[in-house]
Order: structure tokens, then C-alpha cells, then sequence
């Protein structure tokens, strides 16, 4: 049983949740993912519930799995989910035992030199020919078609753009295509501009980068040098053999869990800012081979997406008063396109955070605790106080608030957006930890 009284939800040692918080270098870091909390605050969050050796932590929007880190390390069993391929292989290259660390250098020369004398095929038809030449394409595709067929599959390629596929990635494969999400990001470091949610193409084909055979691998060695090292400097992994983690490419929507299985969950929805989830991870999700179509359907899944669907949903009563509230000052405000694509978008947000605190209160067990970071958005002059309409469908599912920990969040994503700035003068963010459990 995990004690959830008003007392125990009082003593909680809540750190601020923003991840620039902790400063890390970004050399330090696993991937340069921008949203999420510290690894501090899950740490301490875990180490104040105390909870028993056996208990299961759940993230269903794990990203680039600080909660599933923090848990394993704290010795308990961890589960997360997200429905970006791309994470779900930046989080489990974070799991990867330090003790692996003396064979990657070896391994990533091995698998080089088998580079080489394989013949590079003409990359032309391959998507990262939207910012290199097929050569240079070529190469990147060689060096992963060897980390799949080394590491994935064992001399047979399997491509990785199926959850099932992607799901049954090894920590160890994982880490190598890390490895290559950060070379060809470094490589293309001209067309990722300030704002992390976005990429640029080239002006035309001729601006495109054409990184030699030999610069390509030299980048790579590099990677896999740094993040070896990482392994320790950093602690990315120095998990118990005691705990159990997976990490499963599925959706907050309709997770693949039994009822009742979950003691814990540490979480953070998608921002409520149209951040676009997809096309921040643009450049690996083409070391993935993601064509466009392939693209287009993970981008219109993913929480959060800048992008709509066909039908428009119409406010629910679980939703709550400060949801429907807010929308109907959305759709009567004056702004262009208010009451069509701003109105629908946000339904389609609000539609699918409901549905994930359903799916969070199925599978948490009776007595178990739910901690969700979320931080409030407007639209224009509009406050969107996204805490507040969680917390009110959350006890609607059945999940009472014990506690609410807010923090003045002095960065924000929207301010990335040049036309959006004009508004942050007269507003300050507040990020909300949420404390519930389960009733």
C-alpha cells in the first residue's frame, strides 16, 4: 500500500521540474529533446514516495525517458510508451548498462570497417536526399543498414517503422542509431534553426550537404566515443539488476497494460502550443527511412500536433467547465481562423488528453499515485490554464488532486515563435506538478 495521505503528499520533495534547470552541457545530453523535466525531479519525486522494491512506474508520453532512467536507477521496474519511434530509441539507448561501455568503441569500428567494403549504393530515392546528395545519403544509409542487420536482426535488414519492429529494439541497438541521429543532426546542424521544433530544407537541391565517405564516418566514431563516455560522466545508466524497464512505441490513448498494474506514474503531456513533435525529429525519423506518406501518418498522431484531422469533435462533458469555457472564448475570438483550425485543434488536444487520463486511471492500481507536470499556453491574449482543465478531468476519471506545485516557467516554447513574442511581455508561464491518486 503506498500512503496517500494529505501529510505524506504535504512532505514530497518537489524540484522544479524544467530541465534547463540542471544546466547539462549539450554534450552531456543523450539527445538535444527540449521538452520534459529533469532528471532531478523525477529522482526525488521517486525517492520521497518511497516506494516498495516491486512497484511499476509508468510514463505514457516517455520522450527521451527521464521517468523510466530515474526508476530503473531508484531500483524499481519501469514502463514507457510513446508513439514517435524516434524516442522510443533515444529512451532505450538511455537504459543502456554502463557496463557495456569498454565494447562500443571496438564494436563501432568493426561495423565501420564493414562499411567500407560493402559498395555504397546512389541514395537517391532516399529521404535524407531532402538536405544531402545521394552519396552523402548513401553513406548515412549504410552505416544503418549495418547498425539493423549487426544489432536488429542479425544479417537480415527489418525495418523499423512498425511498433512491433521497434518495440523489440535492444538497448544496444538503440545506442548505435542514437549514435547516428546525432552525426547526420550534426552534419545538418545548418538547417536547424533556434526553434527545436522546427527544420529547414535547403533553397534548392544545390544547397543540399555533401559530407564525404570519410568525414561521415570520422563524425560517427566521434558519437560513439562521446556517448561512451557519457555512459559514466553523466550516469545515463547505472541501473539495479533487480529492476525491469520496457520501452513500447504505442499510444497515451489506448496503452497496451492491464488494469490495476501500475503503482506509480510520473508524466508530461505534449505542450498545448502546437509544438510539432514530428518535424523536430524530422531529420532522424529519415535516418529511420520515414518516407513522406510514412511521415505525414506519425505526425497526424501524436498529441499535440500542429496538424488537424477531417472531423471536428465537439466539447464533452468530461471535459469540464474551465475546458469548455475557454474553448467557446476561442471559437468567438476575432483572430483569423479562430473558430475553424485554432478551435480544432485544441478540441482535438483536449480530446486526447481526456482519453489518456481515462487509460491512466484504468491501469494504475486502487491505491496508486499519478504525478503529471503540465504548464499553462495561450492563445493570443487567452489563457489556456491547461493545469487547471487536467486536474478537473482527472477527478473526473477518478484520480483526486492531493497537491499542486506551481513554478514560474520563465522559458517557454511559444517564445521560439517570432510572431508570438509580441504577447510575453504581459504574461508569465506557470508550470504545474499535479499529485493525485487513484480512487
Amino acid at each position: 500500500m503506498i500512503d496517500g495521505s494529505r501529510t505524506f503528499f504535504q512532505d514530497l520533495q518537489i524540484a522544479n521540474p524544467k530541465q534547463y534547470a540542471e544546466r547539462l552541457p549539450q554534450s552531456e545530453r543523450l539527445f538535444p529533446y527540449y521538452a520534459g523535466y529533469s532528471q532531478t525531479f523525477a529522482a526525488n519525486l521517486l525517492a520521497s514516495v518511497r516506494a516498495e522494491p516491486t512497484a511499476v512506474v509508468l510514463d505514457p508520453w516517455n520522450g527521451s525517458g527521464t521517468t523510466t532512467r530515474a526508476a530503473h536507477h531508484a531500483g524499481l521496474n519501469a514502463v514507457g510508451f510513446d508513439l514517435n519511434p524516434v524516442m522510443v530509441l533515444v529512451g532505450k539507448a538511455a537504459m543502456l548498462s554502463a557496463r557495456e561501455r569498454p565494447s562500443l568503441v571496438p564494436l563501432a569500428k568493426r561495423l565501420l570497417d564493414r562499411v567500407k567494403r560493402r559498395a555504397i549504393r546512389d541514395g537517391s530515392a532516399d529521404p535524407l536526399c531532402r538536405w544531402l546528395v545521394p552519396t552523402s545519403a548513401g553513406v548515412v544509409r549504410a552505416i544503418e543498414n549495418e547498425i539493423n542487420r549487426t544489432f536488429v536482426s542479425h544479417n537480415k535488414y527489418v525495418t523499423l517503422q512498425d511498433a512491433s519492429s521497434v518495440s523489440g529494439v535492444s538497448d544496444l541497438a538503440a545506442f548505435f542509431y542514437v549514435a547516428l541521429f546525432r552525426t547526420t543532426r550534426q552534419i545538418l546542424k545548418e538547417f536547424i534553426p533556434t526553434n527545436p521544433t522546427w527544420v529547414k530544407s535547403p533553397m534548392t537541391t544545390r544547397h543540399r550537404k555533401r559530407p564525404a565517405l570519410g568525414f561521415l564516418l570520422e563524425i560517427f566514431m566521434q558519437q560513439i566515443e562521446s556517448l561512451s563516455n557519457a555512459l559514466c560522466s553523466t550516469g545515463i545508466s547505472c541501473a539495479k539488476e533487480t529492476s525491469q524497464s520496457s520501452i513500447i512505441q504505442a499510444t497515451s490513448e489506448d496503452l497496451p497494460l492491464d488494469d490495476g498494474t501500475i503503482d506509480i506514474v510520473i508524466t508530461s503531456p505534449p505542450y498545448c502550443t502546437r509544438l510539432d513533435y514530428a518535424v523536430a525529429t524530422a531529420v532522424e525519423l529519415a535516418v529511420l527511412g520515414f518516407e513522406k506518406s510514412a511521415f505525414d501518418s506519425i505526425r497526424r498522431s501524436l498529441m499535440g500536433t500542429s496538424t488537424v484531422s477531417d472531423s471536428i469533435e465537439t466539447v464533452r462533458p468530461q471535459w469540464g467547465t474551465t475546458c469548455a469555457e475557454f474553448l467557446d472564448r476561442l471559437g468567438a475570438h476575432p483572430s483569423k481562423a479562430s473558430s475553424t483550425y485554432y478551435l480544432r485543434n485544441h478540441l482535438q488536444y483536449f480530446s486526447s488528453l481526456s482519453s489518456s487520463l481515462r487509460e491512466i486511471r484504468r491501469v494504475l492500481k486502487g491505491d496508486g499515485l499519478c504525478f503529471i507536470v503540465v504548464q499553462d499556453s495561450y492563445y493570443k491574449e487567452l489563457r489556456n490554464d491547461v493545469p487547471k482543465i487536467a486536474a478537473e478531468m482527472a477527478e473526473r476519471e477518478g484520480l483526486r488532486l492531493s497537491r499542486s506545485q506551481e513554478f514560474s516557467a520563465s522559458k517557454s516554447m511559444v517564445g521560439m515563435n517570432s510572431r508570438a513574442r509580441v504577447h510575453l511581455s504581459q504574461r508569465t508561464n506557470i508550470e504545474s506538478v499535479l499529485c493525485f491518486q487513484a480512487t
